[in-house]
């Protein structure tokens, strides 16, 4: 009998097992020498793959990510004024001190982001997905977060004054001492969203009130 099949399927399995190690052994969230080359050469990297990669300190100025994968990478106290990343997956990456100022993020994943002390000023975040981010002390100064998702995410100490977070899901956020003056909120789900010391004078609240010393009414605790 002919031992040829036989070899032929052993080869054939230990091919399969030897594929299956190498692909499970490679390190998560590796990224692209080449993008990170391009990016760094150009400041553009549309649709590219920076996943993990270490650009904290960066100059990334008016820089062109648009749905980059920046998942887990380090961009903490880069410089993003007026970039524009929309679309990017930026899930748990930490943007912590970053300046971000006129950076647009809509329809961005910003999931578990460490987004603490960066400076949003006018900061686009329509559509923005910031589900259980941290955005302690964060300055969101006019940012535009309509529609966006911050369910359960850390907001304390942070800057909201005048910002747009019109049909925002707010809902298990955590805005204790949040400035938040002149904010619009109509629309906003705050179901046990956490306002405690929130500054809201002349919010204007999810039924298009302007803010009368109540949260209890949208299912907030004050």
């Amino acid at each position: 009998m002919s031992i040829k099949p036989w070899f032929r399927k052993l080869s054939a399995i230990a091919l399969t097992i030897i594929v299956s190690l190498t692909i499970f052994s490679l390190p998560a969230g590796a990224y692209s020498q080449n993008d990170l080359d391009h990016l760094m050469k150009t400041n553009e990297c549309n649709q590219c793959d920076l996943s993990g990669a270490d650009l904290s300190e960066a100059d990334l100025y008016g820089s062109a990510l648009l749905e980059a994968n920046l998942s887990e990478a380090d961009l903490s106290e880069a410089l993003l004024n007026d970039a524009k990343l929309e679309g990017a997956n930026l899930s748990g990456a930490n943007l912590s001190d970053a300046i971000l100022m006129g950076v647009t993020l809509s329809e961005a994943n910003l999931t578990k982001a460490d987004l603490s002390e960066a400076d949003l000023y006018n900061a686009l975040m329509s559509n923005a997905t910031l589900s259980e981010a941290d955005l302690t002390e964060a300055d969101l100064t006019s940012a535009i977060l309509s529609n966006a998702n911050l369910s359960n995410a850390l907001v304390k100490d942070a800057k909201l004054m005048e910002a747009i977070l019109s049909g925002a899901d707010l809902s298990g956020a955590n805005l204790s001492d949040a400035y938040m003056r002149n904010a619009r909120l109509v629309d906003a789900n705050l179901e046990e969203t956490k306002l405690f010391g929130a500054d809201l004078y002349r919010a204007v609240m999810p039924d298009g009130t302007i803010y009368n010393g109540t949260v209890s009414k949208f299912g907030a605790y004050n």
